[in-house]
């Protein structure tokens, strides 16, 4: 599960993979209007994050989960966390191959939202999701902006900034409930990382960052002696959501501390094959795979791929529809221009799809998000699964898992 760490300087060490064609089509180069570039990716699959060594572009992939770059000049703003997996997810998680000799410490995992800090190219201090300055993002920074009342915290972050860190927190607050329901709003530290490099800051010396910044410092327990004691007290546990373990080079992987529970409820609603669909376009389906059977996990990831597949399919027929129709509607007129785009080429995708085709030609969403959603949002019943799978073809999973896990 280690590796070096990429040197990441500029946009065109990511473009350069994009446009020799190395890079998976889940990763998306979003073009913000605060004139910065992000890189994300949609969707997860075993293709998106091979593992390290299998190509050239492997380590790489692993920091596309909000890299921010300048659209101007292409210099790189922000490097949060790079991606890191369960405990069990892939084999170079298996607890066989974790290096728990290495030095390590174990963290809390706060259940947020992930929220890096970097300077826009208009020189304002800003906060971002993975995707960009999200609504998340400026309620957090308003947040902050109240609690550092004379600009101390915030003179500190920005000369962390200037310094070639990009600081990293998870807010959590009641207004922003992913499981766990929080009493009151906070932004804590929990990691500093050197942006060009990827190295991170030691755990030792992030708390006078903290004091500084005037936020909380994530919590810190002793390192692992057993890994079978520890993982089995952490997942019985039924509060918070579990740990980040997190060795002295930065590499690190999750332990999730309520899946029993959750998995229980997961492998019950694998009974209806709309359950099945949403757990898996939601992404929930990753923090399940470590606590499913070899045969139970191969199911589930086949269905996963060949789902993905055919929405990747359905997406790039959406986009290519759009595209086209942004080449031949020549008419300024806004009106005509819609009215066109409608009777030509949102109608004939059909009912299911011409709702999407708006979203997409209107930029609300690009075409993968715009599917992703339209199969989301079909979900809620039996009925409404059924439509949407015969408008677009899907397959659905039908099978029982084994024993009661």
């Amino acid at each position: 599960m280690k590796y070096a760490f990429p040197l990441i300087r500029h946009l065109d060490d990511i473009d350069r993979h994009r446009d020799a064609g190395l890079m998976h089509e889940a990763f998306k180069r979003g073009e913000r209007h605060n004139g910065t570039i992000v890189y994300d990716y949609a969707y997860m699959d075993n293709q998106v994050f091979p593992p390290i060594g299998a190509t050239q572009f492997a380590a790489l992939a692993r920091e596309l989960r909000g890299l921010t770059f300048d659209a101007k000049n292409g210099a790189l703003l922000s490097r949060p966390y790079q991606k890191f997996f369960n405990a069990g997810e892939r084999e170079e998680t298996l607890a066989t191959n974790l290096p728990l000799a290495d030095r390590h410490l174990v963290l809390e995992k706060l259940d947020g939202s992930m929220i890096h800090a970097f300077i826009r190219p208009d020189g304002a201090l800003a906060f971002a999701t993975r995707w960009g300055v999200s609504d998340i993002a400026r309620q957090a920074l308003a947040w902050y902006e109240t609690q550092d009342g004379d600009g101390a915290g915030r003179a500190a972050l920005r000369d962390l900034v200037v310094a070639g860190l990009t600081p990293i927190f998870e807010w959590t607050s009641p207004e922003n409930i992913v499981v766990v329901r929080h009493a009151a709003p906070a932004l804590t530290l929990t990691g500093l990382r050197e942006r060009e490099t990827g190295d991170h800051v030691a755990y030792a010396q992030l708390a006078d960052h903290a004091r500084r910044l005037r936020v909380p410092l994530v919590r810190a327990f002793d390192s692992i002696a057993d890994w079978d004691s520890f993982s089995a007290r952490a997942f019985a546990e039924t509060e918070g959501e579990g740990y980040v373990v997190r060795f002295d080079d930065g590499h690190m992987l999750k332990v999730k501390n309520t899946l029993y529970a959750r998995v229980h409820k997961f492998k019950a609603h694998l009974a209806q094959p709309k359950d099945a669909a949403e757990i898996i376009v939601s992404g929930a389906l990753d923090d399940m795979l470590p606590h499913l059977s070899a045969a139970e996990r191969s199911k589930i990831e086949a269905y996963r791929d060949c789902l993905r597949a055919r929405l990747s399919a359905t997406a790039s027929r959406l986009a290519e529809t759009i595209a086209r129709a942004r080449e031949e509607i020549t008419t300024q007129d806004p009106r005509e221009r819609q009215k066109l785009f409608w009777t030509l080429y949102a109608a004939p995708l059909g009912a299911a799809l011409s709702g999407s085709a708006v979203d997409v030609w209107l930029e609300r969403r690009d075409a993968f998000a715009a599917i992703d959603l339209l199969v989301l949002k079909n979900t809620s019943a039996n009925a409404r699964f059924q439509q949407i799978v015969a408008a677009l073809d899907l397959p659905e999973l039908a099978f029982g898992f084994d024993g009661d896990q």
